[in-house]
């Protein structure tokens, strides 16, 4: 039995041929016999069709063409369905890793952003250590020019003793 409705009911018999001889009498009394052909399709009692049902008669040959030809569409349409099938697969495969490879970049983006953040912090720190430095400098040159211009306790005793190497007391 089909899992399916078929489209076409169908049924395989032989047409069978004979010739008939029928006798008529005329007005005149006389027997006039003629002969016509018949034919005789038989349907077994498991056929598929009802009674009063109008049926199409197709030949053998041209039946299974017909049914070669559906067939044939049948196992082209399932091919093209399975080929579908396997590029929406590969299409979901190449979504997955196209997002998988994006994320990726993206983390190797962070990574190299979060490097560069820790060396920016560094240098700046080195930066703020030699201001500092450099400051510390500047206040110890300017201490001691404070104390060589006689400003201070040390300037002003040199100021009263002179030097013996010193012309001009």
């Amino acid at each position: 039995m089909l899992p399916y409705e078929p489209l076409i009911k169908t049924i395989h018999s032989k047409i069978k041929c004979y010739t008939r001889k029928t006798k008529k009498k005329t007005k005149s009394g006389e027997t006039h016999s003629y002969s016509s052909k018949q034919y005789i399709i038989s349907l077994k009692n498991d056929q598929p069709f009802s009674c009063d049902e109008e049926v199409s008669i197709l030949k053998s040959g041209d039946f299974f063409r017909m049914n070669n030809l559906i067939n044939q569409r049948r196992s082209d349409y399932e091919e093209q369905l399975q080929h579908i099938i396997s590029l929406e697969q590969e299409l979901t495969r190449l979504k997955n890793k196209l997002e998988y490879y994006h994320n990726l970049e993206v983390d190797i983006k962070l990574l190299k952003l979060k490097r560069l953040e820790r060396e920016l912090s560094d240098l700046e720190e080195k930066s703020k250590k030699q201001e500092k430095e450099i400051n510390d400098l500047k206040k110890r040159m300017e201490k001691d020019e404070f104390i060589n211009k006689g400003s201070g306790v040390l300037g002003k005793l040199s100021t009263l003793f002179v030097n013996k190497n010193d012309k001009n007391p």
